[in-house]
């Protein structure tokens, strides 16, 4: 995941709960706040997920690495 990505996840569940802890009665808003971030964060997954399709995944073996390389 995209460091972007996982700043609208963290912000989604984060942002809300101080909202609601600060004032209580900002429980609408926080709830509001939380689908726009979630929305946001679901649309920059999908956005990172079809940058990677199609390359192919590389394994590196072990067997070529010297004991202090495979650490």
């Amino acid at each position: 995941m995209a460091e972007r990505t996982t700043f609208y996840f963290t912000g989604a569940h984060a942002l809300p709960a101080i909202m609601v802890a600060i004032n209580g009665e900002a429980a609408g808003l926080a709830v509001l706040a939380y689908l726009a971030l979630l929305g946001a964060a679901l649309l920059s997954a999908m956005g990172d997920e079809d940058i990677r399709h199609g390359e192919p995944i590389r394994i590196d073996s072990d067997e070529d690495r010297t004991p202090r390389r495979k650490r």
